[in-house]
């Protein structure tokens, strides 16, 4: 079974996101165990296959580090990235555990992102059905807020934060000048105004983090070239800390770009990705005391055209993808010859990169970076169900035990079935 990668479809430079799911025969040697059932909730811990060999020992070195303003930014070399290497999950991803959604009428969630904390699911856009809250075991607890125009309401939710030890769940919608509050019984509170120093500015599309305890908020949006700045930090009654001018990040305004966080390091990590205006960019930290971005990677493209390209950081790697663009009829744009690079922080080794799924079996994983240092894929019941009966039916030889897992596993999923979730924490060094 492969976790979900995504692609972007491109329709007068809007950007709809494509789901992809494949699944393949399990190495015999995995191991699967069913921890417990809750209610509704299937919840199952799943440990690696022993199949492939790990190889990133083998990666060359790809990238190096320069000094920018007392800085260290590590460079990689796109003419160096040649050939392409195996890395299973298990080498990026701690033990995966999987989830079946609670049941219940009003906990179905359709497909849509999914946000981890140390004891939460939080599942949604805000697009037609509002976020749904979850316990980590898949019970559901209640709905978070309503989807409309009104006060509290909202539509198209750009970014998202749970915040356990407050009891809060923030939500950032697209185009919006403020950063909605709730509490974790789903009511709304308040809301934090967002102060670009202009009256009248709207974030685009933004990422945030709040640090309720230091009562500041950090902000960086998408920085269309009317507005004023690309980061800043005020607290949270909207009050100025210190801002970072758009600079030469300004984009032109067009929906097709993603600001982009992993939120998987200590400091707010973002790219500027970049569709039809590609210009070579570099992944920033935003540093909250004194207010500035910080170069933490780039790609040299050399003599090479500069490639569509984007940059996402885990907590021991930096992982990306570049690509050239297609136009496949007179209105849609897509990615051409895209291909992931992953480079170690530690060493600079790295290559493009095939990761495979050891913990279900070796196809390939595309989309690795999640949310909040977690790795996340949700799959609907009749995915699942079909991705098992192929796995039953065209791989004969599964031993005996890894085959009744499985048609236990088939045994209780139903069409009518809420979502699956897997889920695992992305490894840090020890």
């Amino acid at each position: 079974m492969s976790f979900f990668g995504f692609y972007n479809v491109h329709i007068n430079s809007m950007v709809i996101p494509i789901i992809t799911f494949n699944f393949v025969a399990n190495n015999n040697n995995c191991t699967m165990r069913i921890t417990h059932i809750i209610g509704f909730s299937l919840t199952m811990a799943l440990t690696a296959c022993s199949g492939k060999e790990s190889t990133p020992k083998e990666m060359p070195v790809v990238a190096h580090i320069e000094e920018v303003n007392g800085e260290q930014l590590t460079v990689c070399q796109y003419d160096l990235l040649t050939d392409t290497v195996d890395i299973p999950l298990s080498d990026l991803v701690e033990e995966l555990q999987f989830v079946k959604l609670d049941n219940r009428e009003e906990a179905l969630v359709g497909m849509a992102p999914l946000y981890l904390s140390d004891n939460y699911i939080l599942v949604g856009k805000g697009n037609q059905v509002p976020f749904k809250l979850f316990h980590r075991d898949g019970r559901f607890i209640n709905k978070v807020g309503s989807i409309g125009q009104g006060p509290g309401e909202y539509q198209n939710i750009y970014d998202v934060q749970i915040d356990e030890k407050h009891g809060r769940i923030y939500l950032l919608p697209w185009i919006t000048n403020r950063v909605l509050v709730y509490n974790l019984e789903g009511k709304y509170e308040t809301y934090i105004p967002l102060n670009m120093k202009q009256e009248n500015l709207l974030v685009p599309k933004g990422i945030f983090r709040v640090d309720a305890d230091r009562n500041r908020v950090e902000v960086v949006l998408l920085p269309f070239n009317h507005l004023p700045v690309v980061a800043w930090v005020q607290d949270m009654q909207g009050n100025m800390i210190g801002e970072i001018p758009s600079g030469h990040l300004k984009i032109r305004p067009d929906f097709s770009n993603e600001v982009s966080s992993s939120k998987a390091t200590d400091a707010l990590n973002f790219h500027l990705s970049t569709f039809f205006e590609v210009r070579q960019d570099t992944l920033y930290h935003l540093d909250n005391e004194q207010v500035k971005l910080l170069p933490r990677f780039t790609m040299d493209f050399g003599n090479a055209d500069v490639k569509i390209h984007s940059f996402y950081e885990l907590p021991m790697h930096y992982y990306g993808f570049v690509a050239d663009m297609k136009q496949t009829n007179d209105y849609i744009f897509d990615y051409d010859q895209q291909r992931y690079f992953i480079v170690d922080k530690a060493n600079g080794r790295g290559n493009y990169c095939r990761i495979y799924n050891d913990y279900l079996g070796d196809e390939k994983v595309t989309w690795i970076v999640g949310h909040n240092g977690y790795y996340t894929r949700m799959v609907e019941p009749t995915i699942l169900a079909e991705e098992i009966d192929k796995t039953l039916r065209e791989h004969p030889s599964l031993d005996a035990k890894r085959r009744k897992k499985l048609e236990t596993l088939r045994a209780t999923i139903d069409e009518d079935d809420n979502n699956y979730v897997f889920f695992g924490k992305q490894k840090r060094k020890e």
